[in-house]
């Protein structure tokens, strides 16, 4: 899911030079929904119109959204930056003649706590989910493409996960492997040799690496990670593990956010923005689930891909209200648009970025959370698969 500062800034930069940001072909391009106001000068308070008004500038160094017909705080531009016609600009590229450079943002002090990003920032959102589907027709729509060369593994369907303590038998479902598999990390054996132990302590460490507090997880998140890895995410490697875990770690704040902070409490807001005309009427399809699954086309892919149905599309507040759901789309993401990549079976952790949220962390303004994503992956690698080296690669560089 994309945070809505993280999305300003993307997107301001494609609004101040009049184009829409675009992606690799056949992948959908981002629809152009943040929408500044040059002549509006609100106060906090003021009335509003959803239909029309998005987001403009209080003063110099802060912004307001309108959300339920009303102008509510949004966010503050980061030190050394003026806000100009709703978005945030160093002030040399506003003196130079040259075109603006958009600079970051930062959320007000009265914006909700988000996940990620030492809880500062809302969770960020796939490259794939953070854009809305083509055009209808378009095979876009529905798959983002894969990797070349690389076929995407089969989608294994999936009716409920189980959170029951994990067998100590050794599994034979599909991702399992053997040791000295290919893709590295210590394959083989039962879970890896990863326990709740270990996962336990990998939260915790992954946790201060990035100097945040996340509470330990329960017994049942350890369980439904361990029993599941394999048959639900294809998980094949300790090291995958570990990276599954880095990330839905970063996206869910710790395992605490299912659904995106921002648009519990600005509904109006996001409604508004993650809105396609494929919408089901009266649903909203902002990032749920511990992977923070996000748009409808997403939502319909996994609803197929794990029910063969459209059920998730109908009723997508369940992947953030059912436990066993909000794993099973966060296992059914890693398996269908993640792991098949070259890097991320290479072992190159920024490669797992890149799939996840590429367009904001490795080729735009967020390059910072990837690098946390990547300390905090530091750490639970030597946890789940000691005597691994971790690789960078993949990203930002």
């Amino acid at each position: 899911m994309v945070s809505m500062t993280s999305a300003v800034a993307l997107l301001a930069i494609a609004l101040t030079a009049g184009v829409q940001p675009s992606y690799a072909s056949p992948q959908p391009q981002i629809q152009g929904t943040i929408v500044p106001r040059a002549d509006a000068k609100p106060a906090l308070g003021d009335v509003c119109d959803i239909n029309k008004d998005r987001i403009v500038c209080a003063d110099e160094k802060s912004m307001l959204i309108c959300d339920r017909n009303e102008w509510v705080q949004f966010s503050n531009c980061t030190l050394g930056t003026v806000c100009r016609d709703g978005n945030c600009y160093y002030p040399e590229s506003l003196s130079s003649g040259a075109p603006a450079a958009t600079a970051p943002v930062t959320p007000a002090a009265s914006a909700p706590p988000a996940a990620g990003s030492s809880n500062t920032k809302a969770p960020s959102s796939s490259l794939a989910q953070s854009q809305p589907p083509a055009p209808s027709g378009s095979a876009a729509a529905s798959k983002p493409a894969s990797s070349p060369g690389v076929a995407p593994p089969p989608t294994t369907a999936v009716t409920k996960l189980s959170s029951a303590q994990p067998s100590a038998a050794p599994s034979t479902s599909a991702g399992g492997g053997g040791g000295g598999n290919e893709s590295g990390g210590g394959g083989g054996g039962d879970n890896f040799g990863i326990t709740c132990d270990k996962f336990n302590k990998a939260v915790s460490a992954a946790s201060s690496a990035i100097s945040n507090s996340y509470p330990a997880p329960s017994s049942s998140q350890c369980n439904a990670f361990l029993k599941n890895m394999k048959s639900a995410g294809g998980i094949a490697s300790s090291r995958e593990a570990a990276m599954f875990l880095a990330n839905i770690l970063w996206e869910s704040d710790g395992l605490r956010a299912k659904e995106e902070y921002d648009c519990q409490k600005l509904p109006d807001w996001c409604a508004q923005n993650y809105k396609t005309p494929e919408d089901v009427p009266g649903k909203t399809y902002w990032g749920r689930g511990y992977i923070q699954l996000t748009w409808h086309y997403n939502y319909i892919d996994a609803s197929k891909g794990l029910y063969g149905d459209d059920r998730l599309a109908n009723s997508p507040e369940q992947v953030a209200k059912d436990e066993d759901t909000a794993w099973a789309v966060s296992f059914w993401f890693w398996r269908d648009r993640v792991r098949s990549d070259p890097g991320v079976q290479a072992g190159n952790f920024g490669a797992s970025i890149n799939k996840i949220n590429g367009g904001l962390e490795c080729r735009g303004s967020a390059q910072d959370k990837a690098k946390k994503r990547y300390t905090m992956y530091k750490a639970v690698l030597p946890i789940f698969a000691p005597g691994e080296t971790p690789k960078e690669a993949g990203c930002y560089n």
